[in-house]
């Protein structure tokens, strides 16, 4: 079974970002003056405990690793354990700095999951609230990629309403910058996205046509890309792309505020929630169903069963992809 670890390192970042799920959190611990960061001591224990727990990977998240004055510490530090990979996730505005970029790029571990949210300028800093932040982030990326990183280069990008119409764009400026996938993910309706829920996140009705669009250029460009949370009914055809079918079996959550000792059940069974209307499809025994914050808003209203026999297990499907 393949076990991850993901390391919260801390809540403190250079963006601001509309849909982000732990601003709330951030805002809270400053409001109670307390710090928004793990210590340096802090993160070393956890990345002990990782190795301990006989983790394959872990991933390195926040806030923003890059920000911090110790981020090099964790790398190294993490870098000498027996993980089979280092995942860091980032907007990337660091690696603007070549030397910074460069001497990242020397740890082979490494792989990256840089924040891109939409296909140009305008649209990206408005949802991170940080002007000059695409340009940062792309060329960070190019940096990256000039420093010889090669595949371990991914973008992460989270709809919403501001972003969903240039997701087709997006994935060709991925494929130009030959990074080596692209998760495109529906929002979490928590944080700032909770706090922006109807100006945020979209329905999936609203954005079907943007999927569709955007896995055929996927299609035609042979770029690697996957969508997270999105129910199968909207993916029919190409469950392939789904990323739940390729996540850790069992992922344990270091958040700042609690341990979650099997983040992935809570995702699957506590997290998300299906409708009546379920039961109906031929997707209802594999697929996870939408966020539970996305049904407190809109309901269930447009999940569309799929007629067919069921699909009984993941292996099943992927049988059938095959």
């Amino acid at each position: 079974m393949r076990k991850n670890v993901d390391i919260k390192v801390g809540y403190g970042c250079n963006n601001d970002c509309f849909h982000c799920v732990i601003a709330d959190k951030r805002r809270d611990l400053i409001k109670q003056g307390k710090p928004i960061n793990r210590t340096t001591k802090e993160v070393f224990k956890l990345i002990d405990y990782a190795e301990n727990e006989g983790a394959d990977s872990i991933v390195l998240t926040g806030g923003e690793i890059t920000i911090r004055k110790d981020c090099f510490e964790i790398v190294e530090y993490a870098s000498k354990k027996n993980f089979r990979g280092i995942n860091m996730q980032t907007n990337g505005r660091m690696f603007f700095y070549k030397e910074f970029a460069q001497r990242m790029a020397q740890y082979k571990k490494i792989s990256f999951t840089i924040a891109l949210h939409s296909a140009d300028a305008k649209h990206h800093d408005r949802v991170t609230g940080a002007k000059g932040s695409f340009e940062q982030t792309l060329q960070g990326i190019k940096n990256l990629k000039e420093a010889g990183v090669g595949n371990r280069v991914g973008l992460k990008v989270v709809i919403s309403k501001r972003n969903v119409a240039t997701l087709p764009e997006l994935v060709k400026i991925g494929n130009e910058l030959r990074v080596g996938s692209i998760n495109i993910a529906f929002p979490h309706a928590m944080g700032n996205a909770r706090l922006n829920f109807f100006d945020c996140v979209p329905k999936y009705s609203e954005i079907a046509k943007y999927v569709d669009e955007t896995i055929k250029v996927s299609n035609e460009l042979n770029q690697h890309i996957d969508f997270e949370a999105i129910p199968l009914c909207y993916l029919e055809g190409n469950e392939h792309v789904a990323s739940e079918f390729r996540l850790s079996d069992h992922t344990i959550l270091q958040d700042m505020d609690h341990t979650d000792e099997n983040y992935t059940k809570t995702r699957k069974y506590f997290a998300k929630k299906k409708g009546p209307q379920c039961k109906e499809c031929k997707y209802f025994l594999i697929c996870e169903g939408p966020w539970k914050d996305y049904v407190d808003g809109y309901g269930f209203e447009d999940l569309k069963p799929v007629k067919g026999e069921y699909i009984s297990n993941i292996s099943d499907l992927k049988r059938q992809i095959n």
